[in-house]
């Protein structure tokens, strides 16, 4: 009988255990050493640690491809990362075994991809992965048809399990070649289906994101938050979905979800409590014990995460895991010119998360006095909860720690500082984890983008700073805002085209910078950005855009699903709509509008995979809700924000100079008052200032009019049963210049929440 995929398939799924990172995913006469060393000099710290591989190891190239089709062979194509524990695993058991890698030598053409490099073939061939085996992750290991086209894939597999496969595939493509290929045109045609599946536009209106966040929620783990049960991830896009639900409708469920998720997160040992950040994901329900890998894109998601919420809730706790985790990123993830590295490794000495584990002895030597409080407050035991060593979580809530310490919760704040400093120096004489220093553009963007953000909400410049500098290392050496842009830098090295992704990001990055600090260069990046986008990465049949300027193997790749970052089609609707908000040009509000319709029947369909869809699309019909928003297509910045004094607000209109708006008491019926709402009253205390009296060319009389910088302060409403919440408010204008009157508008903004422990 043929040994089909399938027959494969059933094989392996009860042979292989499910230990790869799991996803929400000829031979020669040469030695085969010197074969390796092609990868020695790749841009990448994970080719690199395969080198020295007795598998005759090709980067991804044409050479590689031509030579498996002059001979025959089928690809075996072994993608994974630098960080990624299960692919050292599997590196040092299978890859560096002579007797594997003699089989792949002689009857294969390897091929090993860097995910983080190759973010399109990385979807492509997980994709088939998933179709396959019913399962997805790093390392991911699948076999090609010289036409790189495939018809088997799995994750990890044990060694002695895997030279059996490698035999059997070996064996069936020489007596069965034709019917393997048949089966890998079929799975590339499911490929293709996939990722260019279509759906009839829908409108997303508020109740059907109400059916999307319920749907969501669905899976919602009610003791300890997060989405389903081990592995646990944060979820980010899903977290920023319960935000905006929560912000721009005051869905309670959504934001009940979103704290009970983010307290969890920031106690549990997910969160770095001794150095800050987050850990990729948790290995448990509890966010008790972590996959130890730390990202940057985590922290930038997170981070984003927690600021927004911080500012919606007023949750000091958010603001505080925010900081701690961008002072983590500027200390420790920042390379030498200013861009921000990749990951840190998981492994110590070929164990995992050594470095960040602690016996009861560790913690009774590190914090000497203190011991008796750090053992209460982190949960340490002898038998410890990983593998006979403990991981640092909080037991229980903060207020319930300081009262069982019989301490204020300022006191046991101050005190747990005391305990993580003395745990950060015993820590550091360990053995120095491995960091991976790619600067790659996305991960880099979206870092970006919240350190300029949380440069205001957290009143921190140095945030900013490293972010300016961040975005000028990709502009000078990645090329960020010209269509050459690369990818990825390493070692003074670019190399590979960027993908829609990169563009995007690096556009909403851009946007950030150009709020923050009202220089039109950054504005001006965001537009060159999303140019790039329409001209060369869109589909102009189907509304939508290519992840990649051309095919990557046999397929073009659009990515709808989120997955470490937005899915490429969500960032790019979102910066064409923030583009519509800030520029004049025509080009981002039919992009936008067309993108929306093509995105909303299928995130509609699978909100949880599509969150960052849902919310793009959400955005641009009815706005952001938050301090700051752009009306008049970019001739009005309207900002909010609480006083120093805690007892009075303001909101600040900044009009772009040949720009005004009539006063909150025109002149003429016809004519558009300017007025500041909260919810549907006006604002207890509110005086309005005085106009200024212009008589211009399309009207007889003077009007009444506002220019330059307008401020309206209010008290606080007091009449609010929460005056210290954040509160939701109004502003109806219509923007006008001497020649022309755009449509009135109404804008919501956030006043932020006042900091409360």
């Amino acid at each position: 009988m043929r040994l089909s995929t399938l027959t494969i398939a059933v094989i392996f799924a009860v042979a292989t255990p499910a230990l790869a990172e799991e996803t929400p995913r000829q031979g020669s006469s040469q030695s085969p050493f010197a074969k390796g060393h092609r990868l020695a000099e790749e841009a990448s710290p994970y080719l690199r640690q395969h080198a020295d591989n007795p598998v005759e190891w090709y980067p991804w190239r044409k050479e590689a491809f031509e030579l498996a089709r002059k001979e025959n062979k089928p690809v075996f194509l072994s993608v994974g990362y630098s960080t990624c524990y299960w692919c050292h695993v599997m590196e040092r058991e299978s890859f560096s075994n002579p007797d594997v890698a003699q089989l792949l030598n002689e009857h294969f053409i390897s091929i090993k991809v860097d995910r983080e490099r190759r973010p399109a073939v990385d979807a492509t061939y997980m994709i088939a992965t998933e179709l396959i085996s019913q399962r997805g992750g790093w390392p991911n290991s699948v076999f090609l048809t010289p036409d790189l086209k495939p018809f088997f894939a799995l994750t990890y597999a044990p060694p002695a399990e895997f030279k059996q496969l490698i035999n059997q595939v070996a064996t069936t493509w020489k007596n069965e070649e034709q019917p393997l290929r048949a089966d890998a045109e079929r799975v590339a045609g499911l490929i293709e289906q996939v990722t260019k599946r279509k759906r009839k536009a829908v409108a997303i209106t508020p109740r059907v994101l109400r059916r999307a966040s319920l749907a969501v929620l669905s899976g919602f783990d009610a003791f300890n938050g997060g989405i389903g049960t081990a592995p646990k991830f944060p979820r980010e896009q899903v977290l920023a979905f319960q935000y905006h639900r929560a912000a721009r409708d005051n869905d309670e469920i959504a934001l009940e979800a979103l704290e009970l998720t983010l307290d969890n997160i920031i106690r549990g040992g997910i969160h770095d409590h001794v150095a800050g950040g987050f850990h990729r994901y948790a290995t448990d329900n509890a966010w008790a014990v972590p996959h130890f890998e730390k990202m940057l894109y985590n922290q930038a998601q997170l981070g984003q995460v927690l600021i927004h919420s911080y500012l919606l809730i007023g949750r000091q706790s958010y603001a505080d895991a925010a900081r701690k985790a961008f002072d983590f990123v500027l200390r420790d993830m920042t390379t030498v010119e200013g861009g921000f590295a990749s990951a840190f490794d998981a492994e110590t000495n070929g164990k995992e998360g050594l470095f960040y584990l602690w016996s009861k002895a560790d913690i009774e030597a590190a914090t000497g006095t203190d011991a008796n409080f750090a053992i209460q407050v982190f949960g340490i035991t002898e038998e410890g909860n990983h593998e006979g060593l403990n991981t640092l979580r909080l037991s229980a809530p903060v207020a319930e720690l300081a009262a069982t310490a019989e301490l204020t919760v300022a006191e046991f704040e101050e005190k747990l500082k005391r305990v993580t400093t003395k745990l950060g120096e015993a820590r550091a004489k360990r053995p120095v984890l491995r960091r991976d220093d790619k600067v790659i553009a996305d991960w880099n963007a979206a870092m970006i983008r919240t350190l300029a953000e949380a440069s205001v909400a957290l009143d921190e410049p140095r945030y900013l700073e490293a972010a300016e500098r961040a975005m000028n290392l990709l502009v000078d050496k990645l090329g960020a805002g010209g269509a050459d842009m690369q990818r990825a830098y390493f070692e003074q090295r670019t190399g590979l085209a960027a993908s829609q992704l990169d563009h995007a990001l690096v556009g909403l990055a851009a946007i950030e910078l150009f709020d923050v600090t009202n220089n039109e260069k950054w504005r001006d990046l965001a537009k060159r950005s999303a140019g790039i986008l329409i001209d060369t990465f869109a589909d102009a049949e189907g509304g939508d855009y290519y992840l990649t300027a051309a095919a990557t193997g046999f397929v073009r790749t659009k990515q709808y699903d989120d997955a470490d970052l937005p899915a490429g089609n969500a960032a790019a609707l979102e910066l064409f709509s923030e583009l519509v908000r800030r520029d004049q040009d025509p080009r981002w509000r039919h992009a936008a509008d067309g993108l929306a319709d093509t995105l909303s029947g299928l995130a509609q369909r699978s909100p949880m995979a599509m969150a960052a869809s849902l919310v793009a699309i959400d955005r641009h019909q009815r706005g952001a809700v938050g301090p700051q928003q752009f009306m008049g297509k970019g001739a009005v910045r309207v900002t909010s924000r609480r006083n120093a004094d805690g007892k009075t607000a303001e909101v600040v209109l900044e009009l772009a100079p040949g720009w005004h708006v009539n006063s909150n008491k025109p002149t003429e019926d016809f004519l558009i008052p300017t007025v500041l709402k909260i919810g549907e009253q006006d604002p207890d205390g509110l005086a309005y200032p005085a106009a200024k009296e212009r008589k211009l060319g399309f009207h007889d009389a003077p009007l009444q009019l506002y220019e330059g910088k307008v401020l309206l302060r209010f008290p606080v409403s007091q009449r609010s049963t929460s005056p210290n919440a954040a509160q939701r408010l109004t502003l109806s204008l219509q923007a006008c210049s001497d020649r022309l009157c755009l449509e009135p508008e109404t804008s919501e903004l956030l006043l932020p929440a006042v900091s409360q422990r």
